[in-house]
């Protein structure tokens, strides 16, 4: 992995997303390091992301849920933005977004630009 990569860190449940996101942000000189579940990325807490990196995160995860694992993240990540991604956004998921600067909330299918143009604009914070 480059040092100086941004990292895109993929918590869902589908391979296939994060087989999807490789080939498309590697265009744009992302680096993409999936996780199936919340859990797997909490054992691994990976030092590559305190900094030059972001979450992409499936609102939907099995076992522990995306939101839950946004609040069980410490230890320099909360200055790490985050997007969610949701299937059918809820009053409580985009009222938990707009309280939050880094958060924001992506529906599920997504649009390839949609998202290219989030994840720039996080590379650039």
């Amino acid at each position: 992995m480059k040092h100086d990569a941004f990292v895109v860190h993929v918590v869902d449940p589908d391979p296939a997303i994060a087989d999807g996101l490789v080939t498309l942000l590697d265009t744009y000189g992302m680096q993409v390091c999936y996780y199936p579940d919340a859990e797997s990325f909490l054992i691994s807490q990976p030092r590559s992301c305190r900094r030059h990196c972001c979450l992409l995160i499936d609102a939907d995860l099995p076992g522990l849920s995306g939101p839950a694992l946004l609040q069980q993240l410490h230890d320099g990540f909360d200055r790490v933005p985050v997007l969610l991604f949701v299937s059918t956004s809820s009053p409580e998921l985009m009222e938990a977004a707009l309280n939050s600067s880094r958060v924001s909330v992506i529906e599920k299918p997504f649009v390839n630009g949609t998202l290219i143009d989030e994840l720039l604009r996080m590379r650039q914070r």
